[in-house]
């Protein structure tokens, strides 16, 4: 479940959000480690909602992924929490930075494994940019 934070934009709508997920056998690649694949997939479809529940009605798609960087592996067991924030709204687009942290299974440390910036766009019906509101609508 996606919950937001305490950051809000002047209309109350959160500009941060929060995910956790627990690492099962099937997301494992052959080496026993988090598969990049399926941690990309997630990110993506959670920018996804970050904007579409910051921006409601709106629709968007991904633009680009940069300085997607994966610093520690993630194995069975261990639980993701993943951190987005709108960082820079533009005139069709956000740019929404992601971070991935690992909690270990047996030890509950904590260490980032992630880093990278989504960039989404608004689109119309017809899937081209359209700008988007001045402000959030609830």
């Amino acid at each position: 479940m996606t919950t937001p934070e305490p950051t809000q934009r002047n209309d109350a709508r959160p500009l941060r959000f929060q995910h956790h997920m627990i690492v099962r056998q099937e997301h494992l690649n052959q080496y026993g480690n988090l598969f990049g694949g399926r941690v990309l997939s997630v990110i993506d479809e959670l920018a996804f909602i970050t904007c579409s529940r910051t921006y409601l009605g709106r629709n968007f798609v991904t633009r680009a992924v940069h300085n997607a960087e994966f610093t520690a592996p993630a194995r069975l067991g261990d639980v993701l929490e993943f951190n987005f924030g709108i960082e820079s709204v533009g005139r069709t687009s956000l740019r929404v930075r992601v971070e991935m942290v690992v909690h270990d299974a047996a030890t509950d440390a904590r260490r980032k494994s992630f880093d990278g910036i989504i960039v989404m766009v608004c689109v119309d019906d017809n899937g081209q940019p359209t700008p988007l509101p001045t402000e959030c609508k609830a």
